[in-house]
């Protein structure tokens, strides 16, 4: 079944001072304030709506389709929280993310809707090329679901999946990329919520076996307070950087050798070198198609130290061998200066390979109660300090 959209009615315009038609879209960071950090200047690919309620653009992924067509999903919302009215979009680029596209909405929520609000995206590809997304919805503390797609076209046109199993409060929230396992099928990663039953903590597996057209039954393999789940499998393993609680300096790292049937757990996997208060969301965690066995993690920091002059935050790019798993510091990504202001909602990176040792790599920035930008840029995993 194809779907109906609902367009947001803009179109990035690059080579422009103004980014989109003025009436209709407006980038919330100031450019004269510089993100770049040693791999040069992001910019924003997907600029805030200037309708109110899908204004807030958030929590991004980003994969490169069997075509070469990049795809953008994320949220489209009216605010960063409970009951946002966030909306599942995605917007895709045809040269090599020198222009993205007018996004298209998938699914519409308001603050009437029996869920209230979509959240965390999962996005990965499936064997045959088709794109396949993944998003989580809620109401607050009270409900969730997961609803999903697939596109065979390079996300042009979407066709709804079968996700029965996952939806009406059986998982809680996805997230990450969608790993393929050879002899296996797809698998999707994701945490607990309040309101799940009948765990309401901790993290689950699901499998598809026919290219996320549907979903087998989600299986619990932690009940840790642990959120949002980063899993890629390399080396006939999972492996896997986990969120926890908001003060943490650090990720926890997950593997497993048999499929998820058992878990070695490591409580430390990834430690931010920050030397101040810090805490990490949203793991980012891809392997490098031409280099088997070379892991990049993308770790989203905010600082929550009031140094004067200081950061609110910055994204580094790691790496590490998938069998040694001993993580290396490459460099900065993005530096989140204190002069944005009040645009302080920042990062949830996320990166995909473009071939040749580049890569693409996507994030947010802007307003908390307000319109924030997908901003992207270009990078080369062989570059940095």
């Amino acid at each position: 079944m194809k779907l109906s959209f609902f367009p947001l009615g803009f179109l990035l315009v690059v080579g422009s001072h103004s980014v989109g038609d003025a009436a209709t879209a407006v980038a919330t960071t100031a450019p004269a304030v510089s993100l770049a950090g040693d791999f040069g200047e992001p910019r924003v690919i997907v600029p805030a709506s200037a309708d109110p309620a899908l204004a807030h653009h958030s929590w991004p992924k980003v994969v490169r389709a069997k075509d070469g067509t990049l795809v953008v999903a994320f949220v489209a919302e009216r605010f960063h929280g409970f009951h946002g009215e966030g909306c599942p979009a995605v917007a895709i680029s045809t040269n090599n993310g020198a222009t993205f596209g007018a996004p298209t909405v998938l699914k519409r929520f308001t603050a009437k809707s029996e869920y209230t609000s979509a959240g965390n995206v999962a996005l990965g590809l499936a064997d045959d090329g088709a794109v396949v997304l993944l998003a989580m919805a809620y109401r607050g503390n009270a409900a969730n679901t997961v609803d999903g797609w697939r596109s065979t076209d390079g996300g042009r046109t979407w066709a709804a999946a079968d996700t029965a199993t996952l939806d009406r409060n059986q998982t809680g929230s996805v997230f990450g990329g969608v790993p393929a396992v050879p002899g296996k099928g797809l698998a999707v990663f994701g945490h607990f919520r309040q309101g799940s039953l009948p765990q309401s903590q901790g993290l689950w597996l699901a499998w598809s076996e026919d290219g996320g057209k549907s979903w087998g039954k989600p299986r619990a393999f932690s009940e840790q307070g642990l959120f949002e789940p980063a899993f890629v499998f390399s080396g006939g393993r999972f492996i896997g950087l986990v969120r926890t609680k908001d003060t943490a300096d650090h990720y926890v790292q997950f593997t497993s050798a048999d499929f998820g049937a058992s878990w070695q757990v490591t409580e430390r996997g990834l430690t931010s070198e920050h030397a101040g208060p810090v805490s990490l969301p949203s793991p980012c965690l891809v392997t490098d198609p031409e280099q088997p066995g070379r892991l990049y993690a993308l770790v989203s920091e905010r600082f929550t130290d009031k140094t004067p002059g200081g950061l609110l935050g910055r994204v580094v790019l790691w790496t590490a061998d998938a069998k040694e798993l001993r993580w290396q510091r490459r460099g900065e990504v993005v530096r989140f200066p204190r002069t944005l202001g009040a645009r302080r909602d920042i990062t949830y990176a996320w990166m995909t390979p473009l071939g040749g040792g580049e890569w693409f790599a996507v994030f947010y920035c802007g307003l908390v109660h307000g319109p924030a930008d997908i901003y992207g840029m270009k990078l080369r995993s062989a570059e940095g300090p």
